[in-house]
Parts: structure tokens; sequence; C-alpha cells
């Protein structure tokens, strides 16, 4: 009989998801058992519990009820209570009373599940199987985390992706001209860091107006759930931190800059990353700082890694790219007039690059200024000049920037301009001139029969059926009235989007939009319910009125005006004569050119002649000497910045011999239709209801027969998903499957935490073997229990150990595929299972001894490799630092200390490799 104590855990044999149990109670001769993960509680005859007390092992990982996961390193027994010694993430010491384990853990014991009878599906092995493969091969490829985001596969989006998240801590300047993607670029590094360990508490902030921008792009295209802060959440929490309930949090730099409590918390968050969007508006100078570049200051101090975001390093001035660079080093750059100083000393270096990225000639004082910077110059060629003085040029490290005369790909613009009479409803309007700029909202409804841009606008659309049409104006309200005086009108309808709908109906009315046969040809947006939104399908874009910022101009034309874009950009402007619109509009056309091109000059030219602008609007008599003088300062500045053109940060900042493989091993991914197969499998099994859907969609739905009341990530309603990337750029509503979904990876850790597959038999008939036998499949893994930023994986991932003995101890592993074990599976005849499991026990004994032999052979040769790779690989690096340190002083010496620690504690934790048996299979051959 049992010996049971109160406190003590123990497993229901027969009802594994019930969770771990514990003793509540004994009477002599029954034992009460609590089940807290169900609420449940049993009452077992003790000699006949079908229970299984959870003893665990040195080197095992289990979790206390907070979710903190430990690793065992001993136990001790007081008076039948197991405390485990255990060390937790950071390899501090623990001790955990068995009581305080969390109900939900699962304890995989397939050895005492096979010798007990209780056997599975041999389709959940070979799903266990396949599961241990791809996390091996997910573990330290270079796309990881990089495959997953619903992005376009831009080649330098990914390189800067690769390369920035790779590196320990990273702080960084994504400075990105407009359309090139640094959100995107921030997104995968993000996903990245946060799918390799590298990074768990993130924090964004942003411009208040972008708020919402951040969270559609990080929940859309990466499937990061952020959490959004505002005042209100901040003051819900009086005594406590409220930063620290989150993981990921995104918040405006308004509310931490200005608000006293926000500031306060937000610095003690302790976040692992920080990443901050429309970094120019954060102003310093020598003498003074704004209150958001001072909370930042703050932020960056605390933080080990930290990405700002830009499209202007340099066009608002030196001093506020220097300001920017000083958050991210500032060591670095401490001195104002030497970082000047030591740019211009850089200049003739970017000259040098390039002639040589030009293919023109050296002049002697090139060769000259070549043999002071690399030894044995003229021995070299020129690929490899240019990637030592790629290691040695100035911020290379720190600042990355692409530009659109360096990224090809972009789509042409042409636009249609059309003067419209200014109705009467209008023309006795008060209001200033930015109020007339929008004269609808200052009217009543009356405005929708009366303005000729109606007329105009029912008119193109007819012109321009089937063709897919944008049309974005400032309002929401704007966006509802179009709408329903479409349908009135000329009976057209039309999908809308705007900042006061629900995410859910924005996707439909994008999907909708979307749809290339039942879809509609026209989608109204708003301002705000444009932004993060891409429509690269569609070609003609009409712009109901035009905004004051250049800025904002540009982010409405890029929803079509992006990387990929397979035709010429149609831009539809309707303005009114005679009005502070048609000033606006001459402006952009004929000074600034912005709707020909983008404007690299705008923001800086805006800032320095808004006052005349202002005053143009409010007297159209001054529009001419506006223009001209808006047309000479952007010619100007724009010679400035094609002139300065940094050829050796662009080759920095894209390197396509280092971009076009991650690209092919992506295509190659996405073409692969294993992904596919492993989840129908994994759906089939579960009982998870799927069908065709349109498209090469397929739809989802909660089956009446599942394992589980849920399956992870599927909705009691369902959903719509792909597993095409094409597919998911175009309908942002379905869900994009592959391996890094959280659909995916969450039904693998369901099944790898789970007792399924852990034991199966199977009856085998096959001309292959000569004579009846019995084989023993077992599935080790060897896991080194490495905190998540050490990324141990790089040199030895989570490793199956996939052996195959037959009965005199040899492992056929490698020459029998496992493909070719296929059988009849004994779940159905539980009675022969038994028997022959009965019968074979004492065999069985021995061959999981001789496979635990075996196994641990392998793990001691996988130590002995990984710690040569791992001092390899990291002492190179180290080596390339230190002497990188010595001629570029961007290369943080806390860089070089943090990768000098990081080698060291990889040493002592390659040595503690965990080997644990997950999964057998009995196979019996006839």
């Amino acid at each position: 009989m049992l010996d049971f104590v109160p406190g003590q855990r123990w497993l229901s044999e027969t009802q594994g998801e019930l969770g771990l149990g514990i003793v509540i109670s004994t009477d002599g001769r029954c034992v009460r058992i609590a089940f807290p993960a169900t609420g449940e509680t049993r009452l077992y005859a003790m000699r006949e519990a079908p229970l299984a007390r959870v003893e665990l092992g040195a080197g095992e990982r289990i979790r206390d009820h907070k979710g903190h996961e430990l690793r065992v390193t001993g136990t001790r027994v007081d008076e039948g209570l197991i405390t485990y010694l255990c060390e937790d993430q950071s390899g501090r010491y623990r001790e955990l009373p068995e009581a305080q384990l969390d109900d939900r853990m699962r304890v995989n014991r397939p050895q005492q599940r096979l010798l007990a009878g209780r056997i599975d599906s041999d389709t959940w092995f070979t799903l266990r199987l396949r599961t241990w493969m791809q996390r091996m091969a997910e573990s330290g490829s270079p796309t990881q985390g990089l495959l997953g985001p619903r992005v376009a596969l831009i080649p330098h989006q990914l390189q800067i992706a690769a390369e920035v998240a790779g590196r320990d801590a990273p702080r960084v300047l994504l400075a990105d001209e407009v359309g090139l993607g640094k959100t995107i670029e921030a997104g995968l590094i993000l996903h990245r860091m946060l799918l390799t360990g590298a990074a768990r508490r993130v924090l964004i902030v942003t411009p208040e107006p972008l708020l919402h921008q951040w969270l559609v792009e990080m929940r859309r295209r990466f499937n990061l759930r952020f959490a959004l802060f505002d005042q209100e959440r901040v003051e819900s929490m009086p005594d406590a931190n409220p930063f620290l309930d989150d993981q990921q949090v995104l918040c405006s730099l308004d509310l931490i800059a200005s608000h006293g409590r926000a500031r306060e918390t937000v610095i003690e968050g302790d976040w692992d990353l920080l990443v901050v969007d429309e970094a120019h508006h954060l102003t310093w100078s020598e003498t003074e700082s704004s209150p958001g570049y001072q909370v930042i200051a703050e932020l960056a101090e605390r933080t080990p890694g930290v990405l700002l975001l830009t499209a202007t390093p340099e066009q608002l001035g030196r001093a506020g790219h220097f300001g920017r660079l000083r958050l991210l080093d500032p060591a670095r750059f401490h001195d104002y007039a030497a970082f000047l100083a030591e740019e211009e000393g850089y200049a003739p270096l970017a000259d040098l690059a390039a002639r040589l990225l030009d293919g023109e000639p050296l002049s002697d004082a090139d060769r000259t200024l070549l043999g002071s910077l690399i030894e044995d110059a003229d021995r070299l060629g020129t690929e490899e000049i240019l990637a030592r003085l790629l290691d040695r040029h100035g911020t290379g490290r720190v600042l990355f920037r692409n530009t659109r005369a360096a990224i090809p790909g972009f789509p042409g613009r042409e636009l249609h301009a059309y003067p419209l009479p200014l109705p009467a409803c209008y023309s006795a309007l008060d209001g200033d001139a930015r109020a007339l700029l929008t004269p609808e909202r200052l009217a009543d409804k009356s405005w929708l029969d009366e303005d000729p841009r109606i007329d105009w606008l029912i008119e193109t659309l007819r012109e321009l059926r089937p063709a897919k049409v944008l049309l974005i104006c400032a309002h929401a309200r704007t966006v509802l009235e179009l709408r329903e005086a479409l349908l009135r009108r000329a009976g057209l309808f039309a999908a809308i989007f705007h900042e006061d709908m629900e995410i859910v109906e924005r996707d439909r009315a994008a999907a909708y939009f979307a749809a290339a046969e039942d879809g509609t040809q026209l989608l109204l947006c708003s301002e705000i319910g444009s932004e993060g939104r891409n429509f690269q399908f569609a070609h003609h874009l009409i712009l109901f009125d035009l905004p004051l910022v250049p800025d904002l101009l540009e982010q409405r034309i890029g929803r079509l005006d992006r990387i990929g874009q397979t035709e010429t950009i149609r831009i539809h402007v309707p303005y009114l004569t005679g009005t502070p619109g048609e000033v606006l509009f001459r402006w952009y056309a004929e000074g600034l050119g912005a709707f020909d091109a983008t404007c690299p000059a705008a923001t800086a030219v805006y800032e320095q002649v808004r006052d005349d602008l202002m005053e143009a609007l409010e007297d159209p008599a001054r529009v001419e000497p506006l223009i001209a003088d808006t047309r000479d300062l952007s010619m100007r500045i724009n010679a400035d910045l094609a002139a300065g053109r940094d050829r050796l940060l662009e080759l920095h900042s894209h390197r396509p011999e280092l971009s076009a493989p991650l690209v092919d091993r992506i295509e190659e991914l996405d073409a692969s239709r294993e992904a596919s197969d492993y989840m129908m499998r994994f759906w089939d099994n579960f009982g998870v209801e799927y069908e065709p859907g349109t498209g090469g969609s397929v739809v989802l739905r909660p089956g009446p027969q599942m394992l589980h009341e849920t399956f992870p990530r599927l909705p009691e309603d369902g959903l719509t998903a792909t597993f095409d990337r094409a597919g998911a750029l175009a309908h942002e509503d379905r869900e994009f499957l592959t391996w890094e979904h959280p659909m995916v990876r969450d039904a693998m850790e369901l099944l790898t935490a789970s007792d399924l597959g852990t034991s199966s038999v199977t009856l085998l008939r096959s001309s292959q073997f000569k004579r009846a036998t019995l084989l023993l499949e077992m599935l080790y893994v060897a896991e080194c229990p490495a905190p998540p930023e050490l990324l141990v994986g790089r040199f030895l991932p989570p490793t199956l150990l996939h052996l195959l003995l037959d009965v005199e101890g040899r492992d056929l592993a490698g020459e029998i595929e496992h493909a070719d074990l296929r059988g009849d599976c004994l779940t159905r005849n539980y009675k022969l299972a038994r028997s022959v499991i009965k019968s074979q026990v004492p065999r069985l004994a021995a061959m999981l001894e001789r496979g635990e032999s075996l196994a641990k052979a392998e793990v001691a040769r996988l130590e002995s490799e990984a710690m040569v790779r791992m001092r390899a690989l990291l002492g190179e690096e180290l080596d390339r630092l230190t002497a990188l340190a010595e001629v570029n002083p961007n290369v943080r010496s806390d860089e070089i200390e943090r990768l000098h620690a990081r080698r060291e504690r990889l040493e002592g934790y390659l040595t503690k490799t965990h080997l644990r048996l997950d999964a057998v299979r009995v196979i019996v051959t006839t």
C-alpha cells in the first residue's frame, strides 16, 4: 500500500490532464487528493489508487506557483515531504517545497507510463518527434525570428534585423528614409529578441498620434500584444508600479515626460529593450534639453538595449543628431565639438569609399589615406578594402541609414490635379486658414449637395472602375458623410476605415477592400485610421484634402508608395480654387515637388518657411514668393543631402551578400508545406475542425470532440488562416501561420509539456525483418539550462537524440527511417498491448538502460563540441571587437565586457546539460 502524507504531490495515472494533485487528508484506507488546476477533489482507496508519486530529480526543470522556471540541483526529504533545491534562471539558489509546485505543471514519465500499459496513438509519438526536430532546426538558425512576421521579404530590412538582434544589448539608430520600413525593422528586431529570449521586458515610446499605429503593427504583423498605457491606467494603481504588470508596454512620450508618477514608475520598470519612435522630437543642445529627451536619457541609461527611430538624422541640425547618438552611448558621444571635428575627419574616408564603389581611379591622396588606415591596402581587392573600412567607419555600428537612392524597387508617381470652383456654401465661412483647409467641417450637411468634389468623385470612380481606389481625408466624420452621399446620390458602396472603429471592424473593411472578386472598389480612410496599413495592391490614391505637415502627406502617399508596389501610383488631388487648399496644393506641387517624388528636405524646409506658409494661407497673394523661396530652399537642401550621401554608411546599412541568403532561405521555408502538414495532422488528432476557405485560406473552428475544451489561440467562433505569405499580406484579417506563429508554437508547447505520445505500441508487418523481433524507439532530449539571454541555442540548442534499439542493444536509427516503421497502433487493442509489455518487462528494462547509456555518451560529445564552438566563435568576436575598439571608438567597452561575461557564464552552463527521456515506442515486428 502506498504511503501518503498531507502536502505531498501525486499524479493521476489515468487522468493526467488533472494536473498535479496534493494530498489533503487520509483516514487509514482512503486518501483525499485535490487537483487545484481543475478545482476538483477525488477520494481514492489507498490499496488500488491509480496514482504516481511526483519525485523530480536533479537537472529537471520545474515551475513554482508564480510560473517562475527553476532547475532542480538536489532534494531534501523531511517526514515524507520533498523540498527541491534549485537554481533560478539567473543562477541564484532557491528552495521550493513540493506544495509550491505549479499545479498545472506536467510531469513526463514515459517509462512508467509504458510499463503501466498507458499508451497513446503512435501519431502523437510521430508528432513529438517532428516537434523536437523542428525546434532543433529553428534554434540558432539565421532566419530565427524573421520567418513569422507578416512582412514582405525586403532584403535591407532583414539584414538590419539579423545584425542588430544578433548583438548583445544592441543600441542603434534606425534612420532609413520614409517608406523604407523603420517600423518593420524595429518589429523584426523585437520579434527575434523576444523569440530567442534575448529580451523579455520591452517598452515602446512614441508620439501620441502614433500609438494606435504601433499597436496595430505589432499585433497584425508580428503577433506581439503590447499593453497600451495612458494616464488613467497609471493613476489606477497608486500604491504599485503599473509598468511591472505587463512585459511589453506601449506608451506616449508626452505621458512619461509630463506626468510625474508615470515618469517615476516607468524609469523603475527594469526594461530589457527600449524603442523610441520619431526620435527627432527629442531636442537637445549644449545648453538645454527637452523634458522628453531627459526622461528617455534616464531610461536609456538603465536599459541594456535601445532602438531609436528617425527619418531625419541630420536635417534638423547636427546638434540634435549628436544628442540622439549621445542617448545610445553617452561615454562615447560626450563632447559635441569633438564630434564635429571627428565627423569632418571621416568625410574624406566616405568620399574614398564612394570612388571605390563607383569604380573610379584613385588619386595619390586616396592611396596615402588608404595606407594610413589599412595595412597592405595595395595588396587587397576592393571588396576587402571596403569591408575593413566598414569596421573602422565613424558611426557605422550605431547608425543604419538606407535611402531611396540606394534601394531599388520603388514605384513612380503621377499627379492628377483637378481645380474646382468654390461653392456658395463655403464662400461666407468664418475661420482661420487652417480650419478652411477642410471647409466641410465648418458647414452643415448641405455641403454634400453643393461641394463639387462630390460630383467629381462619383464621376472619377466610374471612370476608374474596376480599379481599386483609396481615398484619405482628415476627419472620421467626413468619411461617414462621404459614404452616405455616395450611396444616396450614386448607389456607390464604399468601405470605411477610421479611428473610431474597433480593430476587428477595420480588419473586415480592409479585407473587403482587398478582395479581388467580390470586394469594394473604394475605401474611405481618415487620417489616423489610415496609419499602419499598406494597400500596395491599389494604384489610385485620392487626397480629398491636404494635411498641413509634409510628413503627413508623405505618410498618406506611403500607404501605396512602398517597396513592392507593382505600378505607377496615380495621385488624384481635387482642390477648390481661391482657397487655402489651393495655396497648400501649389506649395506642395510647385515648391516641394512632393507629389512627384519623396522630398528628403521637406521637413527641414517646412520648419524654415512655416510662418511664411501660414501667411500665404491667409493671403493667397503671397503664394508666388513662397513657392519660389520653397523651391530654392528645397533644391539646395536636397543637393546638400545628395552631396553628403555617405556611401560607406549606405553599404553598411545594406549588404546584399548578407541579405540574399536570408531571403532565399525564408522563401524556401515559405514554399515548403511542412508547417501546414504538421498543423493539419495536429488538428486532426486534437479534434479541431478545418476546411478550405477562399483564396487558399483555411477556416478553423473548435470541434465537438476536442481533447481539451480549448485549442491554443483558437477563438470560440473560429478564425481564418493562411500559410501563404502573399495571401497574408493581401488579407490582414487572416492569421499568417508559420512555425513562429503563437498558435503553432503554443501547440508544440502543449504537446511537449503533456503526456501525449510519450508511450505507444506498434505492430509492424514488414518484409525487411526476417523474423519476429522487438524494437524500442526512444526520444531523448538534451537541454542546456542556461538563461535565455545567453543565447545558448547558438551552440547547444535543445537536441533530440533518436535511438532505435533491437534486443541486442544495437542502435538501428541510422539504418532504418522512422517513416518506415509505420504499422498498426495498438491503442484500440489495450489487451494485446498490455500482454506484449507484460511479457517483455525484463527485456524492455535492459533496453531502456542501454538507451540511457548511449544517450549519456552522446551528450558528453555534444557538450564538448558546443564548448569548442562557443569558445571559437565568441573568442573570434572578442578579438575582432577588441582590435576594432582601437580604431573605431563606437565599439563600446561594456559591449566587450558583456561578451567576456557571456563566455564565462556559458562555460559553466555548457557542462550542466540535462538529459531526459521524452518518449518511448515499442515496435513488435512480424
